[in-house]
């Protein structure tokens, strides 16, 4: 009886998460971030009781450059890494791009059904729908939530969460189709310094 009973408990959760995932939405979800060549808006990003804003530009394949409006931060993907640059301090924080669930929206070709993603779970409503996600054999490393503006399908929001449970929200606004920008704009600046009587000065 016990056996039974566990096999109709297994049954019953593997239907259940079967279920969750609606094979259209990761469709539509797919078919329009291979359309997205490059888009620039601006973002509002909460983490736990701080709230940050600033612009956004994402260019495919593998690059993302988010400005923050009051600190002198940088998040930069150059296709390769993705890095954290604070500025005042002159020190960047590196990791590979191909280690973040952030990675998944600007690779060349994005599978979300057949390659090393893996959708575990959609959700839709009258105005927006997502899909939660993240990188089979490294669901240690987070997950990631991706919402879509349902008519028509636009880039809303994302929610990442890390390693340590920590959850950042990202939503995005006035998002618009660019795919033109300066030659190094997705590569960190760093400061550079002049010479002075009283030692290097830095500057921007």
């Amino acid at each position: 009886m016990k056996k039974i009973l566990f096999a109709i408990f297994c049954i019953l959760v593997c239907n259940m998460s079967y279920a969750a995932v609606d094979n259209a939405l990761v469709d539509r979800a797919e078919k329009y971030l291979n359309g997205i060549t490059g888009l620039t808006g601006n973002f509002v990003q909460t983490s736990g009781t701080r709230v940050d804003k600033g612009t956004f530009s994402m260019l495919r394949p593998g690059r993302v450059r988010l400005d923050y409006d009051k600190m002198p931060v940088q998040l930069i993907a150059d296709g390769k890494d993705l890095y954290f640059f604070d500025k005042s301090l002159d020190q960047i924080t590196t990791v590979p791009l191909t280690s973040t669930p952030a990675g998944i929206l600007i690779r060349k070709n994005i599978n979300l059904k057949n390659a090393d993603i893996r959708v575990v779970e959609t959700k839709s409503d009258d105005k927006t729908f997502s899909l939660k996600m993240n990188l089979r054999g490294q669901e240690g490393l987070g997950n990631m939530t991706v919402v879509f503006d349902a008519k028509p399908v636009k880039l809303n929001s994302w929610s990442v969460v890390d390693a340590t449970g920590a959850k950042t929200d990202v939503a995005f606004n006035d998002l618009k189709t660019k795919t033109s920008f300066g030659k190094n704009y997705f590569q960190i600046q760093r400061h550079k310094t002049v010479s002075t009587n009283s030692g290097d000065d830095f500057y921007d």
